[in-house]
């Protein structure tokens, strides 16, 4: 598609988005496609819905193939302007992030049908489902790995200046055989900074008494909300007070109601969500030290041995082409899975394949940073040469 087309296409939906829900449906949609660039699905593009996968009061996400691609598509409800709004609001929050994250939700296109999102498909559903079924053979390496990598995702989200606001089992999403884990629905996401916030933004069990009690509150809240799904994970309850409906929110903030302790917890464990579900915000712990505890103990649990499927080799090869762009040729070929010397040569080669792509991430880091760097010793010497410059002014002036 020649950019006139393109143009031409950007330009029509943006008519349309006007005539059918007025001038802020339409900057909305404006921001997403012209300002930022986000990929679109044209109308006259084929998109095959597949079955649903979730609801909620406003969006409705389904399952979708779009060129030979699963994707999910989170789309409003009903067709009104204020519910098409809102997801598109979510799109820009989505799109506040300017690099990729695994652990992250991504935006892949705008459905230019629907003015709606199309986001990666995690195959294995949301955490509360897994949790409900008491037959799963979840480990502690699995628990921790989980609360691991929602650390990272909101330690990310932070370095953003973003706070999630409502980080529950439900909008924490598993994929790659349950090995990935990725936080989703950004609809109540905000900036870190404002003085004056929502309150009672979020869901009952995970909120943080701050934002219950108050106005305002910083990204401690998200700390809180992990701390109680990292209890949930443990002891695979869904309900930490019971059955209580909002009435055990009030008994949260004014006697410092949590969850119940474990019976046969690991120590470091109870001293790290006492800690992380602190009443007072600042004396919770920084997700980077979370990290920290749980890495130290992470790398002392016998790691659990991948099992690989042919459907698994190819969701891993897709994400190797999709998420990092990477070409086919340096891809391992599959393995056969009877056979353990070619399954461990293909364990080897994703090893290496992390290794690469850990060394790519981090030379564009040091590249990011240098730039930064080589910029402000550009701005200090145009600095001293204005000085200079005012110098031989004021001598002229004296003189």
């Amino acid at each position: 598609m020649n950019n006139s087309s393109n143009e031409k296409i950007i330009t029509d939906v943006l008519q349309k988005a006007q005539k059918e829900g007025g001038i802020t449906l339409k900057e909305k949609l404006r921001k997403l496609l012209v300002e930022r660039h986000i990929p679109h699905i044209p109308v006259i593009d084929e998109v095959e819905s597949l079955r649903p996968l979730g609801h909620g009061v406003f969006g409705i996400v389904e399952l979708i193939r779009y060129k030979k691609k699963l994707y999910a598509h989170k789309r409003a409800r009903q067709n009104t302007s204020e519910q098409r709004s809102g997801i598109l609001e979510e799109g820009i929050k989505l799109s506040d992030i300017a690099r990729h994250h695994p652990n992250i939700q991504r935006l892949n296109f705008i459905n230019l049908r629907t003015f709606g999102l199309v986001i990666d498909y995690c195959s294995n559903g949301s955490l509360d489902v897994f949790v409900r079924d008491k037959t799963s053979n979840c480990t502690l390496v699995d628990v921790l790995s989980w609360s691991y990598q929602l650390a990272d995702a909101l330690s990310f989200l932070h370095s953003y200046k973003i706070i999630h606001r409502d980080v529950k089992m439900q909008n924490i999403l598993l994929k790659d055989n349950c090995q990935t884990l990725v936080l989703t629905d950004y609809g109540t996401a905000t900036q870190l900074g404002k003085s004056w916030m929502t309150d009672n933004v979020g869901t009952p069990i995970t909120m943080a008494p701050e934002v219950f009690a108050y106005n305002q509150y910083a990204e401690q809240c998200d700390i809180y909300s992990w701390s109680i799904v990292f209890w949930q994970l443990i002891s695979k309850k869904l309900l930490p007070y019971g059955g209580e409906g909002k009435g055990f929110l009030l008994s949260v903030v004014q006697n410092k109601l949590r969850p119940p302790k474990f019976n046969h917890c690991p120590e470091l464990f109870i001293a790290l969500l006492y800690r992380s579900w602190h009443s007072d915000p600042n004396e919770r712990p920084t997700l980077l030290f979370i990290k920290k505890v749980l890495r130290l103990i992470l790398n002392t649990l016998p790691k659990k041995k991948q099992e690989y499927t042919p459907e698994i080799a190819n969701e891993i090869q897709n994400q190797w082409i999709n998420e990092y762009n990477l070409p086919e040729k340096h891809l391992p070929y599959e393995p056969r899975f009877n056979n353990e010397q070619s399954m461990n040569l293909y364990q080897e080669h994703l090893t290496i394949m992390e290794r690469i792509m850990k060394i790519q991430k981090d030379i564009t880091e040091l590249k990011q940073k240098q730039a930064t760097f080589d910029h402000y010793e550009d701005v200090l010497y145009e600095n001293d040469q204005l000085q200079k410059k005012i110098d031989e002014l004021r001598s002229k002036t004296v003189t």
